[in-house]
């Protein structure tokens, strides 16, 4: 069912160079993308009347929930990817299902399914041709079976509406999932980086979903959010990269997803104090 023959027919027709072409596009999957993406939409969609206030911060919560969902799903399945010979760029990890088209799936999904603009045909459009241009590419890199693309695809599909069920009525509910997830990955994958980190993003947006529905909401200027959001993802960068500890990767990866949540809804300590 796995077998290696369409994986190999693909790779064997792409030429040298347009290989760091689909690596670039296959980035639209990629873990810091959807971070960066969740992110960039909580804090400009609701200023832009792109998405409400509520439904950017379930975007979020849904962006999250696709690491723990990544590295649970991964780990319970354990299957290799096609063997070296047939990729044409290094990957590391178990194959099915693929993480990338999960993200993917979810993240544009996601998009579709809560954005106001564009039109909705044109907004599910849209999201079918990116993650079709993602898991191409991750056939065409020879990195994945055509079935680990599928099913991604169905259990990213799936993501999105359990999370945006579960978030119907109870925005907390999908933080709490999220974290939920993470901490299974870790139970299911063991005590490695991306399944620590998974737990601590979700556990740190958890929190920082907590911490603004107790306070005043608000809305911090540019400049401030921006590096804001620069010190989260230093920390989710260095989560990943630095030799830390476990708790390192927990505490380190939490304060990014706290700071993810909380950032575009913060009032400035200086307004807080005004209205006194």
């Amino acid at each position: 069912m796995r077998g290696v023959g369409i994986t190999r027919a693909l790779t064997d027709h792409v030429p040298e160079s347009l290989v760091p072409l689909f690596s670039a596009a296959t980035q639209l999957g990629d873990a810091w993308f959807v971070v960066f993406a969740v992110a960039t939409v909580h804090w400009l969609g609701p200023r832009y009347d792109l998405v409400s206030e509520r439904d950017a911060a379930r975007y979020v919560a849904l962006g999250f929930a696709v690491f723990g969902t990544v590295v649970g799903v991964k780990a319970l399945f354990a299957l290799g990817r096609p063997p070296a010979s047939v990729a044409l760029v290094a990957a590391d990890g178990h194959g099915f299902p693929s993480g990338h088209a999960i993200s993917s799936a979810a993240l544009y999904g996601g998009a579709a399914a809560l954005l106001r603009r564009p039109r909705r045909r044109v907004r599910w459009g849209l999201a079918a041709a990116a993650v079709a241009l993602v898991c191409a590419t991750r056939l065409l890199l020879g990195v994945h079976y055509l079935v680990d693309v599928v099913a991604g695809v169905l259990a990213g599909g799936a993501l999105v509406a359990f999370v945006l069920a579960l978030t119907r009525r109870r925005l907390v509910a999908g933080y709490v999932l999220t974290a939920g997830l993470g901490v299974i990955a870790v139970s299911l994958a063991g005590p490695t980086v991306e399944a620590l980190a998974a737990a601590g993003l979700g556990l740190g947006a958890l929190l920082g979903s907590l911490g603004v529905a107790r306070h005043p909401r608000g809305a911090l200027g540019p400049a401030p959010t921006l590096f804001g959001y620069a010190v989260c993802g230093g920390l989710g960068l260095a989560a990943l990269v630095a030799p830390l500890p476990w708790y390192g990767v927990v505490i380190t990866s939490g304060i990014a997803g706290a700071g993810v949540v909380a950032l575009p809804v913060t009032r400035s300590v200086r307004r807080r104090v005004g209205r006194r």
